[in-house]
Formats: structure tokens, C-alpha cells, sequence
């Protein structure tokens, strides 16, 4: 980490508030934008800023159009800091210092100074200033705009974490960001196959700078085949199914917990290449005559071609309680974090016989909605008892 050191201007400088142990400070500062200084980091901060998200673009039309007014209409910038010295100078102008400090690569994953809350105020003022703009885009009146800046000085690493959660929890921010702030979700991007990260988003706006190219899958959607596997918190002894991986996704995220997914997190590759296996088995049962399955013709499926999040892109789009049931019914064959067998060997033993089975009960169930189908205890219990049945010893 790097320290760094900014001196600016600002109109008033008061500050508001010292712990009784004189370390944590906040301070209420009032600036002109265009002595807002560049380059704060927006490591703490739980949201990438968006230019193009509506409130960017409103913020934007008022520097354009009203620019005095902008200081009313803004709830202004917090900023995290490790110290702060502010003086009044000629004129009746306060003349600000601040120190903070910069991660470099080493340090990535540290959640201390920058932009805690306001990030879209930050980029949208920067950008104001000084990026570049389209045509016929100008601000010409933006000095006569002023901006509210709060400064938290002192405040532990261990704090920020908590501090942006409960400032960001006023706007909409997805449970997966807010968890990926805390780093809940280091281990799950550690087994994630490099290959594969390109195609997983862990917080929003990730890949800003090329949107055209943003996966369409979450942490969550890791989460959601994690749960799959987990026979600790769905032991099939006790007729406990991972329904909510289906049902409930937004739950196992708000209740994630490394220590109850370390038999399974080294399991993350092998959950991926199940689902190819999964899939694999639909694309070659899809189609119409003996032995095929009017599979596209499903209720949640179609003919679109889906991509998977390793990559691998098939001829037909399976809804998920089509998949996930099979993919759950292999925990069964896992013993002290490890598979009993080689991989290979258990799907060439369980795995097409577990999708045909599948397939013979949502005939029975009555070829129900695919909603309704994922939501049936019966389902994942029917599919599960398919391997307990034959493999009785775990």
C-alpha cells in the first residue's frame, strides 16, 4: 500500500463529531466541485458507480442545467480517511489536507480509504470535470456547483465493512455485494477454475467498462449449485432436500457461511462439470420418436441456446428443475469432502439413469409447470432415493 497526501479548498470545514478516545473523527466539509480532488479509490465503497445509471444521469442534467442547486438535490460523498487537517486561510476559505492510503496489487482486497458512500456523486462529478464527453455534452456553468463532502477519519478496517453496509443498506444493493464487501465470497472465487471468472459477476457494475460483454451469472448462481452438494445443511437422512437452492436462492446468500461449505467449496469444478454432464444428457435425449424427449417443448424450456458459466454453450435452454434435482442427488456419493469414486465413474454409473428418472416423474407428477415441479419435495426426494436405494453403505 501506498500513502498519499491531497491538499484543496473548501468553502467550510467543521468538524462534527470525536470519539471520547480521539481516534475516530467525522468531519462536515462544503467545496466547490471543481476543487474536488481526482483519484479517491473506490475500494470501500459496496457499488461500482455507473454512469448510466438513472441517478447518474439525473445528477448530471443538474450540474448541466442547474448546477446552484446541485448541493440541494445531492446527498454528497463519504470519504474514509487516516488523518485530516483543515486551517481557515485569507478570505475565509478552509485549506484541507488529507492523507490516505492506496492499494496496489499485494493489497487489492483492503476495504480502508475512498469513496465509502456517494460513489455515483464521485464519478459523475469526475467525469463533469474532466473525462471525456460526447458530443454536444458540456457543463459550462459546473464552478457554480458545490458539493457536501462527510469524512470519516481513524475509523479500523475492521469498521468499514459495517459502516458501508448500513449506508448502502438505504439504496437497492443486491445481498451478494454487500457480502462480497465483508469478503464472504473470497473462497468461492479461490475454486473457482481462472477460466471460469470472466463469466461469474461478484458485485455489480463489475464489468462497467465493457457492459456488451457482462455475464449473465452471479456469486448467487455459485451459491445456488454449492447448496446442491451440501449434505451437511441438506442431510438426505433426515428427508432434507436443497429445494431452496431452487426456491430460495436470496436465503442461502443472506445466510452464507464458509464453515458450512468447506467440504464442498473444493467440490466447485466438479459441481460445474456435472451440469455439462446434465446438460449433455438433455441435448442428446431432446427431440421426437422412440427413446427422445420433447424436451424443448417443456414447460422453462426452449430451443435458444444456453451458455453455462463454464463457458460451454449448448443447442437447447433446460430450466433449472431440470438440472438441479440430478445435480443434488450425487451429495449422496460424497464422504469426508471427497467423491467415493472418480467423478467420471459415478456419472457413468448414476447419471443417465438418474436424468431418464427425472424425466419418468415429471410424467407421473403429471407434466406439471417447471415452477411446480422445482418446488416438489417429491421431486428431489424421488431422484435422491434413486442412488440411496442402490448404494446403501456411504
Amino acid at each position: 500500500m501506498k500513502e498519499k497526501q491531497v491538499q484543496f479548498f473548501a468553502k467550510s470545514a467543521c468538524r462534527v463529531f470525536q470519539d471520547s478516545d480521539d481516534k475516530g473523527q467525522l468531519w462536515s466539509l462544503t467545496l466547490a466541485v471543481k476543487d474536488l480532488p481526482q483519484g479517491f479509490p473506490y475500494g470501500p465503497n459496496a457499488r461500482n458507480a455507473d454512469l448510466a445509471a438513472k441517478p447518474a444521469k439525473a445528477m448530471l442534467e443538474t450540474l448541466r442545467s442547474q448546477p446552484q442547486q446541485f448541493i440541494y438535490y445531492n446527498n454528497g460523498i463519504m470519504l474514509v480517511v487516516g488523518s485530516l487537517q483543515a486551517r481557515r486561510v485569507e478570505g475565509g476559505d478552509f485549506e484541507v489536507r488529507i492523507k490516505y492510503t492506496e492499494p496496489n496489487e499485494e493489497t487489492e482486497d483492503f476495504l480502508g480509504h475512498g469513496v465509502l458512500n456517494g460513489g455515483h456523486t464521485y464519478k459523475v462529478l469526475m467525469h463533469a470535470l474532466h473525462g471525456q464527453h460526447k458530443r454536444g455534452e458540456h457543463y459550462p456553468d459546473i464552478h457554480q456547483a458545490h458539493v457536501q463532502v462527510t469524512v470519516a477519519v481513524g475509523i479500523d478496517e475492521e469498521s468499514v465493512a459495517s459502516i458501508s453496509r448500513a449506508r448502502n443498506l438505504s439504496k437497492a444493493v443486491p445481498d451478494y455485494a454487500l457480502k462480497n464487501l465483508e469478503g464472504d465470497w473470497q473462497r468461492i472465487e479461490k475454486y473457482l477454475p481462472s477460466a471460469y471468472r470472466k463469466n461469474v459477476i461478484f458485485k455489480p457494475n463489475e464489468f462497467e467498462e465493457n457492459p456488451d460483454e457482462s455475464p449473465k451469472y452471479t456469486v448467487v448462481d455459485l451459491v445456488q449449485r454449492l447448496a446442491l452438494l451440501n449434505n451437511e445443511l441438506f442431510d438426505f437422512r433426515k428427508d432434507s432436500h436443497p429445494v431452496a437452492a431452487y426456491t430460495g436462492k436470496g436465503s442461502l446468500v443472506s445466510k452464507w457461511n464458509d464453515k458450512n461449505y468447506e467440504h464442498v467449496l473444493p467440490l466447485l469444478p466438479d459441481i460445474l462439470w456435472l451440469e455439462e454432464k446434465v446438460m449433455e444428457t438433455h441435448e442428446t435425449l431432446n427431440g421426437n420418436g422412440k427413446g427422445k424427449i420433447s424436451i424443448t417443448r417443456t414447460s422453462g424450456c426452449s430451443k435458444e441456446k444456453c451458455t453455462l458459466i463454464t463457458g460451454r454453450t449448448f443447442n437447447l435452454t433446460v430450466a433449472p428443475p431440470f438440472v438441479m434435482p440430478v445435480i443434488a442427488a450425487f451429495r449422496l456419493l460424497i464422504k469426508d469432502g471427497q467423491w467415493i469414486k472418480p467423478k467420471e465413474e459415478l456419472w457413468e454409473q448414476y447419471g443417465v439413469m438418474l436424468v431418464e428418472r427425472l424425466w419418468d416423474t415429471y410424467k407421473i407428477e403429471g407434466r406439471s409447470s417447471a415452477a411446480s415441479f422445482g418446488r416438489s419435495k417429491s421431486t428431489w426426494n424421488t431422484l435422491t432415493n434413486t442412488i440411496a436405494m442402490q448404494f446403501v453403505q456411504i
